[in-house]
């Protein structure tokens, strides 16, 4: 068996120009690929809001169906309106039902922000819509961890869903 040498190369290991060069071609990897992870979690992002507002207006569109059409004019400064909206569709009689409610979960209790930070969903008086981050406004803040979905509301004795103004 061959004696190893102190300049024989497989005993040497990676030499500090090797290093350099793997260590570059990572940090141009990562460059290359934290905006993309970004921008695919940004997509994601609008597409849930954009199929939690269909939803919100699919059952809107139901419950004017069934009972009346909600027309209400929005109240930009507080969420209030939006989160008696939802209770609204949320809401099934139990002892004289509606025919189709609920129409929405009673399993979502979302909170009310006014961050432009947040994803948020805000009433415009016949419909539904979503404010991306970045745009002014309070609504009804996306939660995308999961947080504000799970509890069923439990709504109070005597309460009365919205009715047209």
């Amino acid at each position: 068996m061959p004696a190893l040498h102190a300049n024989d190369r497989s005993s040497r290991g990676f030499s500090l120009t090797e290093m350099i060069i793997t260590i570059a071609v990572i940090g141009i990897m990562s460059a290359i690929a934290v905006p993309a992870v970004h921008n695919i979690q940004l997509g994601t992002k609008r597409g849930v809001s954009e199929n939690l507002t269909q939803e919100l207006n699919n059952a809107t569109k139901k419950y004017g169906y069934a009972v009346s059409e909600l027309r209400f004019s929005p109240v930009a400064a507080s969420a209030a309106d939006e989160l008696a909206i939802l209770r609204t569709l949320q809401y099934r009689d139990p002892g004289n039902p509606t025919f189709g409610s609920p129409y929405m979960r009673n399993d979502w209790n979302p909170v009310s922000s006014n961050s432009d930070e947040d994803f948020r969903l805000i009433w415009q008086g016949t419909t539904w819509a979503f404010l991306e981050p970045g745009t002014a406004g309070t609504g009804l803040k996306i939660d995308f961890t999961g947080a504000d979905v799970g509890t069923k509301f439990v709504f109070p004795p005597g309460f009365l869903p919205l009715q047209s103004r």
